[in-house]
């Protein structure tokens, strides 16, 4: 059993490193880093944001509200977006603390889609406990004698 410990906790080790790594050195531009440093993100594309929701909608534009994140102003072409949706969104920042966006749409049911995605993994799980048992004197999951 020692023997597989050592290699257990390796891996998870290099695991925890490399998910440390990807979340400070991530390659999508924030908008809180555009904020921080105007001057350099100016024009850049942003297309990663934190739930956001389309707030007040003006004639040439929306107020971008996000979670844990400041609101933003957005311009853009406003048809088809109603106030309180979730919105998908492709936008170049500028250093006046603005969006400029290419694409806005409205996410149309974006919860019930990731419960959705949630069906495929439980089915999984359930055949694989249904085949396999996790016995605890080898610390390994063995094929069931009725599989």
């Amino acid at each position: 059993m020692k023997k597989r410990l050592v290699p257990i906790f390796v891996l998870f080790l290099i695991l925890t490193l490399l998910c440390i790594y990807t979340g400070r050195n991530h390659p999508w531009v924030t908008i809180e880093e555009c904020l921080q440093n105007p001057e350099k993100y100016d024009g850049k594309l942003i297309t990663e944001y934190w739930e956001p929701q389309i707030g007040k909608i003006y004639a040439d534009g929306f107020q971008l509200i996000q979670r844990h994140a400041p609101s933003l102003r957005v311009y853009c072409d406003t048809t088809g977006l109603k106030t309180g949706e979730f919105v998908g969104l492709k936008a170049y920042f500028k250093k006046e603390g603005y969006l400029r966006a290419e694409k806005a749409f409205v996410a149309t049911n974006r919860r019930y889609k990731i419960w959705l995605s949630v069906i495929p993994v439980i089915l999984v799980l359930f055949l694989f406990f249904y085949n396999f048992t996790f016995n605890p004197k080898k610390f390994q999951f063995e094929l069931r004698t009725n599989a």
